[in-house]
């Protein structure tokens, strides 16, 4: 039986989650593009990502992901803090979305899908940043190209 290598499940881990990721991100811009969903269901789907990022983060800053690629390649450490310091700044992001657009205030259904729509997006293309350049620090530490997996 060939047991995987921990760099190998590292690698594995990380692509799972940056998938199922973009899965949920494509589902939030499905429904702020359709505008079929209810509102507090577009709430409970920007609650979820959030949600999934606290996990994500966490899971990177107690070493899970790039721990493994960090001893291979121990001069990418700089990279890999400089990663985890825009966690902060992203989990407050994806929070304040769902704070502050609770439902249609004073502009109405049409000024709520507006403003959710473009704060959604503004965050989504960092977080899509983000996680390109943790795929870019794998790669560079494995010295393989994962980034055509994801």
């Amino acid at each position: 039986m060939n047991a995987e290598s921990p760099e190998h499940q590292a690698y594995r881990a990380i692509l799972t989650q940056h998938q199922e990721l973009k899965a949920l991100l494509a589902r939030i811009d499905d429904a702020l593009a359709a505008r079929k969903a209810a509102i507090p269901e577009v709430g409970d789907l920007l609650g979820q990502l959030g949600d999934r990022l606290v996990k994500h983060f966490a899971t990177e800053e107690d070493g899970g992901y790039f721990a493994e690629a960090l001893a291979h390649a121990p001069q990418l450490v700089s990279k890999a803090n400089q990663l985890m310091a825009q966690h902060p700044k992203m989990r407050t992001q994806a929070q304040r979305i769902v704070v502050e657009l609770h439902g249609p205030g004073a502009g109405g259904a049409d000024a709520w899908w507006e403003e959710t729509s473009r704060r959604f997006r503004e965050f989504r293309e960092e977080l899509l940043k983000h996680e390109t350049r943790e795929n870019g620090l794998l790669q560079e530490a494995y010295g393989r190209d994962i980034g055509s997996h994801d």
